[in-house]
């Protein structure tokens, strides 16, 4: 178990448990954008064996801690990334690639609304199109 994972658990006022650290660690190791049953692959893929419900239920935990957030890339499965930076996605329309785009303004908003009739606390933008690999395959 990292310690250092450990550490961030329970600075976020979670218990350290080792489904939360495997599913931190696993999702760490596999990088952005990965669902619930991506993840459970992942620990499968290193010997852990933890059942879904519960790498399901330590995501939910880690989203809520925001040590991992979840990584709107529109209709489909949720994904989960490490709460790492903020930034925006860009989805392929082609092949589904997920990519991150930063931010054009500094802060966890990255853009300030005007309008609203509310308070404001979380702004998610996802860019849609063709990346450049599928735009270069379909020449």
């Amino acid at each position: 178990m990292s310690e250092v994972v450990a550490t961030r658990i329970r600075d976020a006022g979670l218990r350290v448990t080792p489904g939360r650290v495997a599913a931190i660690e696993t999702l760490e190791a596999l990088g952005g954008h990965q669902t619930v049953d991506e993840v459970a692959r992942g620990l499968s893929e290193r010997g852990v064996k933890v059942a879904r419900a519960t790498v399901f239920n330590a995501l939910g935990d880690l989203v809520t801690a925001g040590l991992v957030v979840i990584a709107d890339a529109g209709p489909g499965p949720t994904r989960y990334e490490v709460a790492t930076h903020d930034h925006h996605h860009f989805v392929c329309t082609a092949c589904g690639s997920i990519t991150d785009v930063p931010c054009a303004e500094s802060g966890p908003m990255c853009i300030e609304p005007s309008g609203v009739d509310g308070t404001v606390t979380e702004v998610q933008v996802i860019y849609r199109g063709v990346c450049a690999s599928c735009a270069a395959a379909e020449s």
